[in-house]
């Protein structure tokens, strides 16, 4: 009985290992920013309506990145950007008065060990993405 229980969490702990073997590295960053608007934001990763990661802290056009582990198949990819305005962090969207809703929602067939998603969110032009390279300006 002790080695059907042994293997059974072996079996599940590799399942789990196996299941989880790529990632998902998403680099943000904002352009275009009236002076006095760089707000400190972070983004917020969701895969299948699960967080799964956040970035740290930073000014909106310092950029940063969050890499996240994912299964490999097809997923619903949602990305939030937060932004902290007067001691409050809030989406950053359109309903709390900013331009443009920066977010992505997305459905992304994971193939690759290391997928890569650039996310530019351009005050003047809205926001823009492109997987695997990043966009030449």
């Amino acid at each position: 009985m002790k080695r059907h229980l042994i293997l059974a969490l072996f079996l599940l702990t590799a399942g789990t290992a196996w299941a989880q073997n790529s990632s998902l590295a998403v680099y943000f960053k904002f352009v275009n920013v009236v002076e006095g608007y760089d707000h400190d934001c972070k983004t917020q990763v969701f895969i299948d309506g699960e967080l799964v990661g956040t970035s740290g802290v930073v000014r909106e056009t310092q950029g940063e990145s969050v890499v996240v582990p994912v299964s490999k198949g097809r997923h619903e990819i949602r990305i939030v950007n937060w932004a902290l305005y007067e001691g409050t962090w809030e989406e950053h969207t359109v309903a709390n008065n900013y331009s443009f809703d920066a977010i992505y929602e997305g459905q992304r067939t994971i193939a690759k060990k290391k997928e890569k998603l650039y996310l530019v969110f351009d005050v003047d032009n809205g926001p823009s993405h492109s997987w695997g390279k990043k966009k030449k300006k």
